[in-house]
């Protein structure tokens, strides 16, 4: 099932964040919303050949650094690579990496 990748936002000051945190890093805030994760670029690129599950297939990953700041580590949904631009979305809960209009 795919859908809209979310990130917390702090409600205070607005800095998305991820993983999840108890306390904003910018400002300290505790009260949080949820924001989809949006767009970014592809920084690097890592092929895990010896991946763990049932189908023995190898995992292409990448770090993505969101428009809004903070990075992600996603599957690829093609072939992309370090400068691409991507939007990030939920496949399964896990986020995944596809390929932006921009």
């Amino acid at each position: 099932m795919r859908g809209s990748l979310w990130v917390p936002a702090c409600r205070t000051c607005g800095r998305k964040v991820f993983p999840p945190r108890l306390l904003c890093p910018a400002c300290g805030g505790a009260s949080w919303k949820r924001e989809r994760a949006g767009q970014g670029v592809v920084e690097e690129v890592t092929t895990v050949h010896h991946p763990v599950g049932a189908d023995g297939v190898a995992v292409t990953l990448a770090s993505v650094r969101l428009d809004a700041g903070p990075v992600v580590v996603a599957s690829l949904d093609g072939q992309l690579g370090p400068g691409d631009h991507v939007e990030l979305v939920a496949v399964e809960g896990a986020p995944v990496a596809r390929p932006s209009e921009v």
